[in-house]
């Protein structure tokens, strides 16, 4: 028997340009999940991803969506199912169509899953999307536990296992178990250009950037308000994310400094990461979601191994404290002071905070996050009982 586990993945991950044509899909959710199973992947456990892509319901999205309109991510294997996006039929023919592919997927294979995925965002904990509902069912019909993995919102009722981003709510007497703690990992960045471009304190023009979404509960415009308070015409803002937002719209054009990029490509993204000073994660507490999900965002901008601002939300973990420079409240003139303490840093301030985030990556890559979820999953949950031990593998 193999020492490497079997995972069934019942959520879609997809490429960029599926990504860039379902305006619905997270672009962050949809990272955070492809960095998870390329990490599996890499580590010798099998994969098989079944899911499909989110739409609005029509009329505000299509009404007929076909699995062959969507990729999945480079290097991925499974299957994207199809579904008819009218009110009534939507859930339906989503459990439906992904019933079907899931059980195929088992009766075909030569050996069953060990564990079936469930990437979570519920709005109450007594919910059920399709995912989950076939993840019971094939519990019930094929002895398969499942794992979810609570990224925003309450965790849904009866899974075998939790895999909490939000460190708050991990540590909630109301969240259930059994548990882990995994907010995710550092990804590496691919880039032509130079990753440390930014790092030239003699550059003029520094730049903050703010990648995520352009709505309320990422703070995009207090921070764009923040911004436009400091008369300082050697600094910009450069802002990338999907999204409308009227204000900050507004405000782009009345300040020349504030450019937003829009939803960029990847290799686009991390070209103009290369180039910033610092980041932006000004994502307000007062928000409510807020309290119970994780801003995968300060992951992101980690692995480019640069100053970041942020506020402290409840779903940070207290580790992030020596690695980012905090917003004090969520108020524009906090804001303002943050912004101008990171763009002002010394030589020998700056360097210091890159070095602290260079040794905290370390210990937050993808493999080694995935080398904890394995050993946690034999302890908590050996359904695999020819399995002797987990495999773990180093970064080597």
């Amino acid at each position: 028997m193999s020492n490497h586990y079997r995972f069934l993945w019942l959520e879609g991950i997809f490429d960029e340009n599926t990504v860039s044509l379902f305006f619905t899909i997270s672009p962050a959710s949809n990272y955070w999940q492809r960095g998870f199973v390329d990490a599996l992947n890499k580590l010798g456990h099998n994969v098989d991803v079944i899911g499909y892509p989110v739409e609005r319901v029509w009329p505000f999205g299509r009404l007929i969506i076909r699995g062959e309109q969507a990729l999945l991510s480079p290097g991925l294997t499974g299957k994207i199912v199809g579904y008819v996006n009218s009110p009534f039929l939507r859930d339906t023919t989503r459990y439906i169509n992904l019933l079907k592919a899931t059980k195929r997927s088992l009766l075909v294979s030569e050996e069953k899953p060990n564990y079936v995925i469930i990437f979570s965002c519920l709005n109450k904990s007594t919910d059920e999307t399709p995912s989950i509902r076939i993840a019971k069912y094939i519990r019930e019909h094929f002895g398969v536990p499942w794992i979810c993995i609570v990224a925003d919102g309450a965790a849904p009722i009866g899974a075998d296992g939790y895999v909490y981003l939000a460190w708050s709510y991990y540590q909630s007497d109301t969240a259930p178990g059994p548990s882990i703690y995994i907010d995710g990992g550092i990804s590496d960045i691919k880039c032509a250009g130079d990753l440390n471009l930014g790092l030239n304190h003699r550059t003029r023009g520094r730049i903050l950037m703010y990648m995520g979404a352009l709505t309320q509960h990422g703070g995009v415009s207090q921070l764009a308000r923040a911004f436009n308070k400091i008369s300082d015409e050697d600094i910009q803002l450069w802002i990338c994310g999907r999204g409308n937002n009227a204000e900050l719209a507004h405000l782009a054009e009345i300040d020349h400094r504030i450019q937003i990029k829009g939803f960029v490509e990847e290799l686009e993204l991390n070209k103009l990461a290369s180039a910033a000073f610092a980041f932006a994660n000004p994502r307000p507490n007062s928000f409510a979601p807020n309290k119970l999900n994780y801003p995968s965002k300060v992951l992101h901008y980690l692995a480019y191994g640069k100053p970041i601002i942020s506020t402290f939300t409840d779903g940070l973990s207290p580790d992030y404290m020596d690695v980012l420079i905090p917003i004090r409240d969520e108020s524009e003139e906090c804001l303002r002071e943050a912004i101008m303490r990171v763009l002002n840093m010394k030589v020998n301030e700056y360097d210091a905070m890159c070095s602290r985030i260079a040794s905290f990556n370390k210990t937050h890559t993808w493999t080694y996050q995935i080398n904890r979820f394995v050993s946690w999953l034999y302890v908590v949950a050996p359904v695999s009982r020819g399995h002797k031990n987990p495999v773990i593998l180093t970064d080597d």
